[in-house]
């Protein structure tokens, strides 16, 4: 779905021009969160120089979507049933199953939500700063995760009695731990490795279903999905990232060794995983 944007912090990245789904703003602000911390990785200069380069590329995706061993869940997150079905069809047919998919996204923003406001906690007493920055952040996903119940409303013509009513699905059940597990045992770099199958797999999913000869462009789905997912703006935020903070790739800061790749491979197949599955959620009885 669609959102106007809702933030209350500076931001160094830029605004698209399709508003972003929840999910991808919620990836994007943690981005933004981490090149405005002096503490983490490279700097906003570093950031901003990345991006005027409009590289649409980065050794770090590549060697990962690119790799020949995660061919197969690469393939099943691009052909997924779905986005194929949802395109192909008719509002009539596709919005029952979009609603369905979309209860449990809105599910997985709220548990993020919660998350956060809990790991407050955590912030050692007295550095109020970091206090402040993260309560920000907390404030911008609840912004998210509201303005996703109200897109369910009124773009795809949902009950708001569905987001109360409707039970979690195993797929975002697991999703949410999955999630909720690398922030507290994972650094903040391989967080951004877990949002690769969402921000940069969404935008070539969108793009492909876009230029699919049998996608209706006359659909909510087609709409409020294909149409702002298909913005490169989001992958290549992500990829001037991530190319920014090269040498804390290189340095394989997960594992405190230079052979960081096979827990970041770990960490995009499980990601995939659930994304597929998260899909799959549209035909759930």
């Amino acid at each position: 779905m669609a959102l106007a944007s809702f933030s209350t912090m500076a931001s160094a990245l830029p605004v698209p021009f399709y508003a972003a789904p929840a999910r991808i703003q919620v990836a994007i602000a943690n981005m933004n969160t981490d090149t405005l911390d002096p503490a983490r990785g490279a700097s906003e200069e570093d950031f901003q120089n990345q991006l005027r380069k409009r590289v649409d590329s980065s050794a770090v995706v590549d060697s990962l979507w690119n790799d020949p061993s995660n061919r197969d869940l690469v393939n099943q997150f691009l052909n997924n049933n779905f986005c194929t079905t949802c395109a192909r069809s008719s509002d009539e047919v596709c919005l029952p199953l979009y609603r369905k998919y979309s209860v449990q996204d809105y599910f997985f923003l709220e548990d993020y939500v919660k998350y956060k406001s809990h790991r407050l906690i955590s912030i050692p007493a007295g550095d109020l700063n970091t206090l402040q920055r993260e309560a920000k952040s907390v404030l911008s996903d609840a912004g998210y995760a509201i303005s996703a119940s109200q897109s369910y409303v009124t773009d795809l013509h949902g009950k708001a009695t569905d987001l109360a009513e409707e039970n979690r699905s195993v797929a975002e059940l697991a999703y949410g731990n999955v999630l909720q597990n690398a922030a507290s045992q994972q650094d903040w770099y391989n967080l951004h490795i877990l949002s690769i199958p969402c921000i940069y797999g969404w935008t070539l999913l969108a793009q492909k279903l876009l230029h699919d000869p049998l996608t209706r462009n006359d659909t909510i789905f087609y709409k409020t999905w294909i149409q702002p997912n298909s913005d490169p703006s989001y992958a290549n935020n992500l990829t001037a990232f991530l190319n920014a903070n090269e040498a804390v790739w290189k340095d394989g800061i997960d594992t405190g060794t230079r052979s960081g790749m096979g827990a970041w491979r770990t960490l995009f197949r499980t990601a995939l995983k659930l994304e597929i599955a998260l899909f799959a959620t549209g035909f759930d009885k």
